[in-house]
C-alpha cells in the first residue's frame, strides 16, 4: 500500500508538471506514455512475441503513434484524426500482406486495436488542454481515479451486490454508485471554481456535474474492459513500470476509455456554461 501511495503522489505531481504548461511538454509526455501503452497492449494481445524485442507489426504501431501526435500538434485539432487512423490501418495491413504468412490476421487486427485503444484515446487530453478553459478540463478525465477511490471505500462499507461477478468479482453495485456520487461532488467543486473565476454562469456547475456523472460511468466500463482483456489473455498486469500499480494500462485503464468521451461532452456542453 505504501508503494502504491508513493507512486500515486509521483503520478499526480507529474500530471501537474505536464498539464499546467500544456503545449509541447504535454504532447511529448503523451507520446511517451502512448508508446509504452502500445507496447503493453501489443504484448498482451499477442502482437509482440515474447522472445523478440521488436517485430514489424509493432514497428508500424510505433510509427503510427508518432505520425498521429505530429499531425495533432501541427494542426492543433482533431481535424486530421481520420488521416492518422487510416494511415495506421493501411500501414499495419500492408505490413501483414507483404510479410504473409509471418503474422496472423488476429495479430494485425490487435495491432490496430492497440493503436486506437490507448494512444489515440490519450491524445484527446492534448485537445482538451487547448480548448477554452483547457487548464481545467484537461484534468476532468482523471475524475476516473476519484471514482475508483470512492467506489473502493463505498464497496468495502456497503457492498453486497456484485457488479460484474465473472469479470471483476470484487466490484459491487454499491461501490459503483459511491464512485459516481464522489465524482459528481468533485465535478461540482470544479464547476464552482470555473463559475467563480472564469464564466460567471451558474450553469457551469451543472454542466460539470453532468460531465463527471457520465464520465464516472464510462470510466468504470473502461476499467472492466481492461480487466476483460487481462482475463482473456491470462495476464495479471500489463507491465511493471509503475511500482505498486503495474503498467501504464493498469493505472490508466479507466482514464484512457473516458478521455475522448469527456472531450466530446465538453465540446457539446461547454457553450452552455460560457
Amino acid at each position: 500500500m505504501k508503494t502504491r501511495v508513493i507512486s500515486g503522489i509521483i503520478i499526480a505531481a507529474t500530471l501537474a508538471l505536464v498539464l499546467i504548461p500544456g503545449g509541447y511538454v504535454l504532447s511529448c509526455a503523451l507520446t511517451a506514455v502512448s508508446l509504452i501503452s502500445f507496447y503493453e497492449l501489443s504484448k498482451a494481445t499477442g502482437v509482440g512475441i515474447a522472445k523478440e524485442k521488436l517485430n514489424l507489426l509493432e514497428a508500424c504501431g510505433y510509427i503510427s503513434i508518432i505520425v498521429h501526435y505530429a499531425q495533432m500538434v501541427i494542426t492543433g485539432s482533431h481535424k486530421y484524426f481520420v488521416f492518422s487512423i487510416m494511415f495506421a490501418f493501411f500501414l499495419i495491413m500492408v505490413c501483414y500482406v507483404l510479410t504473409f504468412p509471418r503474422f496472423k490476421a488476429n495479430q494485425a487486427i490487435a495491432a490496430f486495436f492497440s493503436f486506437v485503444y490507448a494512444p489515440v484515446s490519450m491524445s484527446f487530453v492534448y485537445l482538451l488542454r487547448i480548448r477554452p478553459y483547457g487548464q481545467y478540463f484537461a484534468w476532468i478525465p482523471f475524475i476516473a481515479w476519484v471514482c475508483d477511490t470512492c467506489a473502493y471505500f463505498a464497496g468495502r462499507a456497503f457492498g453486497k451486490h456484485k457488479l460484474a461477478p465473472v469479470l471483476s468479482p470484487k466490484k459491487t453495485i454499491e461501490g459503483s454508485i459511491g464512485g459516481i456520487l464522489g465524482s459528481v461532488i468533485v465535478g461540482a467543486g470544479i464547476g464552482y471554481i470555473l463559475y467563480k473565476f472564469e464564466t460567471g454562469n451558474i450553469a457551469t456547475i451543472y454542466v460539470l456535474m453532468a460531465i463527471t456523472f457520465a464520465g464516472s460511468i464510462i470510466g468504470q466500463i473502461g476499467d472492466l474492459l481492461a480487466s476483460g482483456i487481462k482475463r482473456d489473455t491470462g495476464i495479471k498486469d500489463y507491465g511493471n513500470v509503475i511500482p505498486g500499480h503495474g503498467g501504464i494500462m493498469d493505472r490508466f485503464d479507466s482514464v484512457i476509455f473516458v478521455i475522448p468521451c469527456i472531450y466530446f461532452l465538453a465540446a457539446v456542453m461547454l457553450p452552455l456554461a460560457g
